[in-house]
């Protein structure tokens, strides 16, 4: 008899477990489709300006004005949100996915990536510890990363990735100048 109880026992921590991993499944599928949506909606404009850095702010963060001129610091209540730009890097760079790709394999969870008007994106999970994730959302030379709990995955990377998208800097900007003769610079 105390043996079928650990059988019992054993077998509902085995249906547990599998049910843990298939909400984090389902939360990254899920955020997946929203970050694919933002990127490919580019509805976001910039609303803060950080240094030479434009981007969209959700109105539920806050952003350190004491933030350098490539990385700026959000927050959002206890979660803090790291955006790097390189304004070296292009709308259309794989840079930061292919660092990705090589720095972590083994934990990646899920990545995918998006392309749409020259444009290219990222989004990945990587599994930090039982109940922690890293987000990243990128999206040319603007990536954006946080460490969180795994009930945020579907929405901060959708708010992730519309931030990534908005990203504009004064080299992007001089570009567009054009000469008296109408041409582009």
């Amino acid at each position: 008899m105390l043996r079928n109880g650990k059988m019992i026992l054993l077998l509902l921590l085995a249906v547990f477990l599998a049910g843990c991993s298939q909400k984090v499944e389902s939360r990254t599928d899920n955020a997946f489709i929203a970050a694919k949506n933002a990127f490919e909606a580019n509805d976001k404009r910039a609303n803060e300006t950080i240094g030479d850095i434009k981007f969209h702010k959700p109105a539920t963060m806050k952003a350190d004005k004491q933030s350098t001129s490539q990385t700026v610091v959000l927050t959002k209540r206890n979660d803090s949100f790291y955006l790097t730009v390189n304004p070296n890097e292009k709308k259309d760079s794989r840079v930061y996915y292919d660092l990705l790709l090589t720095e972590e394999p083994e934990n990646l969870i899920g990545a995918q990536t998006f392309a749409k008007d020259e444009a290219f994106g990222f989004i990945a999970v990587i599994q930090k510890s039982e109940n922690l994730v890293e987000l990243i959302a990128g999206v040319g030379g603007a990536r954006v990363e946080t460490v969180t709990n795994e009930e945020n995955i579907n929405s901060y990377l959708e708010k992730m990735m519309q931030i990534a998208r908005s990203v504009q800097h004064e080299e992007q900007e001089a570009g567009k100048i054009k000469s008296k003769k109408g041409e582009n610079l």
